[in-house]
């Protein structure tokens, strides 16, 4: 099923993040945990259950990365600077992961609203392209320290700094139960809000039909352990 984790890599994993958890004792309670290990959203919703802390102080890195890159990607395409760029993936991290074309804009126009680039645009071909670059980027140079790592430091600095950023990152969901990327404002005590995204309707069923075979993923793992 799409979404479905690889469950024996979860549970080689699923001890680790016990141990993990277990040596932060006693977690302060003002503590905010940044999770960057894959699976991230699964593991996010792991560690959340198990180090009992308020959900809006365990994060994980989740989709940040693949949306600084879809947006380069875009605007190498098009010829315009990233930052013009307001894109967002979202969803669970991985082949499951949903771009939000219905939201996305340049210069604050919606792309499929703009009559200059909206057709050179193949969507699928995009998301497909920012999916795989990861493990090009493996596959070249046996490791991929960088992206990540940047990603790491711009958390870090909106949390300590209280730069209150949108940053998609993997969070907690109410109504889902678990935790997927999606926007929120990153500041000082963690997640201050999460914002509003108007999905449309096949956007949205999809993140719903691979956050209920991730919610089940949990509860299973929980169970047996």
């Amino acid at each position: 099923m799409p979404g479905q984790p690889n469950l024996e890599r979860v549970y080689r994993n699923v001890s680790i993040i016990r141990n993990v958890v277990d040596a932060m004792r006693p977690i302060r309670q003002d503590a905010i945990v940044v999770v960057v290990s894959n699976p991230v959203d699964l593991a996010t919703t792991l560690v959340l259950e198990l180090s009992k802390l308020p959900k809006s102080q365990v994060l994980g890195a989740g989709t940040f990365l693949d949306s600084v890159r879809i947006r380069g990607m875009i605007a190498d395409e098009i010829g315009v600077a990233a930052n013009s760029l307001d894109v967002y993936v979202l969803g669970v991290h991985g082949d499951p992961q949903v771009v939000a074309w219905s939201t996305a804009t340049i210069g604050g126009v919606a792309i499929d609203k703009s009559l200059q680039y909206s057709n050179q645009i193949d969507h699928e071909k995009v998301a497909q392209e920012c999916k795989d670059r990861s493990r090009s980027i493996i596959r070249a140079k046996g490791a991929n320290p960088f992206g990540i790592s940047s990603i790491v430091c711009s958390i870090c600095a909106s949390i300590l700094l209280d730069k209150r950023n949108v940053r998609p990152v993997s969070c907690f969901r109410p109504g889902y139960g678990c935790c997927f990327s999606w926007p929120v404002v990153l500041g000082r005590k963690g997640i201050m809000r999460a914002m509003d995204v108007p999905l449309n309707n096949e956007e949205r069923a999809e993140i719903d039909e691979t956050a209920k075979t991730l919610k089940a993923t949990v509860a299973h793992v929980l169970a047996d352990g």
